[in-house]
């Protein structure tokens, strides 16, 4: 029987079972105040879009497999990672937070130059398998763009993730997160975490009536 783990604004995700082996279930729920038509087609296609993204990356850096992508229903059933979130490997004290932040660094930088922006790099959309590898979850709010800004706002909310949720250990792992995007993106660095500063800057002085 499936096992519901997340229910979001947009999708609800489920433990089930795909040819006897473990899965996740992400199916994009009715949305009853759309036309039926329009709703359908806005779940399918946003499916369809998810699907092919993380197909487009997965020879970049480590996301879940895909087992099959139904349209109709809007579901995509995929790999169920085995391995613990992010977001309780950084409360652990023996985790190497130097190391995590520095595999995510490279990891986001890769998707950057790439021109692919996540759009949710929260701790627990990220899971280190029993291997070390760290996979990248939910892509249900991810775009291209080759504009730095965009870029900059993705590494803005991690940062502010790791401020708000894991701040005794922020200044390590969000410096070690800056030398492995540096490593990747090289002389792009400091424009887009100059960006960043800038996006904080309006967000701190922002008229609030």
């Amino acid at each position: 029987m499936a096992k519901i783990i997340n229910v979001g604004a947009e999708a609800t995700v489920t433990v089930t079972e795909w040819f006897g082996i473990s899965a996740i279930s992400k199916r994009r729920d009715v949305k009853k105040y759309r036309r039926q038509e329009i709703d359908e087609f806005i779940r399918s296609n946003r499916t369809l879009k998810e699907a092919n993204m993380l197909n487009r990356v997965r020879e970049k850096v480590d996301v879940p497999s895909i087992y099959f992508v139904d349209l109709r229903q809007s579901e995509i059933i995929m790999e169920n990672i085995d391995g613990t979130k992010v977001r309780d490997v950084l409360t652990k004290d023996e985790s190497n937070k130097a190391d995590i932040g520095r595999i995510i660094g490279e990891m986001v930088a890769i998707l950057h130059k790439n021109h692919i922006i996540h759009g949710d790099l929260t701790t627990s959309n990220m899971i280190i398998r029993k291997n070390g590898s760290i996979c990248l979850i939910d892509f249900g709010l991810s775009s291209t763009s080759k504009k730095l800004e965009d870029k900059g706002v993705d590494i803005r909310l991690f940062k502010g993730i790791l401020q708000s949720a894991h701040n005794d250990v922020f200044n390590v792992v969000f410096n070690n997160f800056k030398k492995g995007y540096k490593s990747v993106m090289k002389n792009s660095t400091e424009e887009i975490f100059s960006i960043v500063k800038k996006i904080e800057m309006r967000g701190r002085y922002a008229r609030v009536d």
